[in-house]
């Protein structure tokens, strides 16, 4: 399979974090189809070893749709439940539904949610006093994407806030590992701080929590113009390590990845002089101002994406102020990518104990261990109540 073939190409680069959403192999529409997730899973984890699996919970789209219409929303993201030996994930991305009900929903009860304000206790009153509500509305993201890719069809915060939890449940069953993507800033902030709060979800309760953010895939999450906002945003992400009630001492790993989600008609728009780094003052595409913003010491990155589903072409910029625009697969993104980090004096990191240690996830594993010797019939779920989580 190509698909397998240039996985194994790019870990034979040094990649060792592969994110993917299913799509059916006929119609080519996103899927909520396990069996697909499954079967690149299980030959991946055979020929890469080392590599880091991540799914992406399936968005939108006809196929996705109807799926929910007739099993309801948990088949938005089943995925999150499945064995990692059994053709699943370490890391399942599970925010994006959930987000733009819950928080659009804080908006219209308290007010614009600005960065400080999700900062101080006023929003930890909001996390306690805060209850979502069953009313069905037809959610839609603002967002630079493709067709229907901001469609989430009509659904309840309470269905969502239902479905967020079963899926942290499910991977703190499995021992498996959290993470979610922001892609609307300071929106997703205050719904990874509410999850990380709220008593009965925990986001990233085991003592680990993966950041995805994807720069440039809606207004409210643009490509940076500078370093400095880059690092705004970063710093958010880190911030979650602290409970608000207890900023002082350290609750969990927090771990950042970033990706630049431009358009290819958006990507005349980015090619800019960069601000940072040995390549100071040379105009670069979003994807090189990516790398090299993450390759600085103090970006407070942990892994670059880049790929087809971010930014599928390379940029040259001796073709006019716009560049030049070309289709570029993986592996080419991948030598961009590799190539502005070297002349950062960043380097890929491909030992697999060093990245277990650096993501938080070995000191997750041996906690869940202590867990499994000290329930080794697992902890008894709490009685959820009795509610119909289903989506129109």
């Amino acid at each position: 399979m190509a698909l397998l073939a240039e996985a194994e190409a790019l870990y034979g680069m040094g990649c060792r974090y592969y994110h993917y959403h299913a799509r059916n192999p006929q119609t080519h529409e996103q899927s909520t189809s396990n069996d697909i997730y499954q079967q690149i899973s299980r030959p991946l984890q055979r020929r890469c070893k080392e590599m880091l699996i991540s799914f992406g919970a399936s968005r939108n789209g006809p196929e996705v749709r109807e799926s929910i219409r007739r099993f309801g929303e948990w088949e938005r993201i089943s995925q999150s439940s499945l064995p990692l030996h059994l053709g699943g994930a370490h890391f399942v991305t599970v925010q994006a539904a959930v987000e733009l009900q819950l928080m659009c929903e804080v908006e219209r009860r308290y007010g614009d949610l600005r960065p400080d304000f999700i900062d101080g206790a006023e929003f930890a009153k909001i996390v306690a006093d805060y209850r979502p509500s069953d009313r069905l509305t037809t959610t839609s993201l603002e967002t630079y994407s493709t067709s229907n890719g901001a469609d989430y069809g009509r659904t309840s915060p309470l269905i969502q806030f239902e479905v967020y939890r079963s899926a942290i449940r499910a991977r703190q069953r499995l021992g498996l590992f959290h993470e979610v993507e922001w892609v609307q800033f300071p929106r997703s902030y205050a719904m990874t701080r509410y999850a990380v709060e709220h008593p009965q979800i925990r986001l990233g309760g085991s003592g680990q929590l993966n950041v995805t953010l994807l720069f440039g895939f809606s207004p409210r999450l643009p490509f940076p113009k500078s370093y400095a906002e880059f690092k705004r945003v970063v710093d958010a992400a880190r911030k979650l390590e602290y409970d608000l009630a207890d900023p002082g001492v350290k609750k969990r790993h927090v771990t950042v990845t970033v990706g630049a989600a431009v358009l290819p008609e958006q990507a005349g728009q980015h090619v800019a002089p960069l601000d940072v780094g040995v390549r100071l003052g040379r105009t670069a595409c979003a994807l090189r101002r990516l790398a090299t913003y993450a390759s600085q010491p103090d970006s407070g990155v942990d892994v670059l994406r880049f790929g087809m589903e971010d930014t599928p072409y390379a940029v040259s910029t001796g073709g006019g102020p716009a560049g030049g625009l070309r289709l570029a697969d993986n592996c080419e993104l991948a030598e961009i990518v590799i190539g502005e980090m070297a002349a950062n004096g960043a380097r890929v990191e491909t030992d697999h104990d060093v990245i277990f240690d650096r993501m938080g996830l070995n000191w997750v594993r041996r906690n869940l261990f202590f867990e499994q010797r000290q329930r080794p019939l697992g902890r008894p779920d709490e009685a959820l109540e009795d509610m119909a989580l289903q989506s129109v």
